[in-house]
């Protein structure tokens, strides 16, 4: 049996990023963020310093947290958001577990998890390992964290009880 501390922190990741895309999808109304985006602020927020792509996927599975990755074309960029009024019926997508998304989207064909785990990791591992977690949309270049991230970052950490 794990000590409570440990349980806490075990739930920690999914607990932010869980409250993170409600933000901004569901409050904010917005369509999704990068996985970039996600990975590196559960990093920043959390104690998990090492947190990965592979970490984030398993965890929407685990959480049974009902999720779709679907092109932007404002950034021109994959996101993960909650499903809205404009997207067609679920039925139409491609999915395993509550990961839904369109096969158009990705360059290989996606069978399971580890196939999306390696598209994701290909397309934006190297924005992980180099800390630019955000896109700015007038700019088109990553950045660190755009100011909105970082006053989202605030409001989720408070609606947290983080100081």
């Amino acid at each position: 049996m794990l000590p409570t501390i440990l349980k806490k922190n075990k739930k920690q990741s999914a607990l932010f990023w869980r409250e993170y895309l409600n933000l901004y999808c569901i409050e904010k109304g917005q369509t999704g963020m990068t996985v970039s985006n996600i990975v590196g602020s559960v990093r920043l927020n959390t104690i998990f310093k090492k947190y990965s792509i592979n970490d984030f996927l398993t965890e929407i599975l685990i959480e049974d947290y009902e999720l779709l990755i679907s092109n932007c074309p404002d950034i021109e960029e994959l996101v993960v958001g909650k499903f809205k009024n404009w997207n067609a019926p679920k039925k139409y997508f491609q999915s395993f577990g509550t990961i839904y998304f369109s096969k158009s989207d990705f360059q290989t064909k996606i069978m399971g998890l580890r196939d999306l785990t390696l598209e994701l990791e290909k397309r934006y591992q190297i924005r992980i390992e180099n800390k630019t977690y955000s896109k700015d949309e007038g700019s088109n270049s990553w950045i660190f964290l755009s100011d909105e991230d970082k006053q989202n970052h605030l409001l989720v950490n408070e609606k947290l009880g983080v100081k």
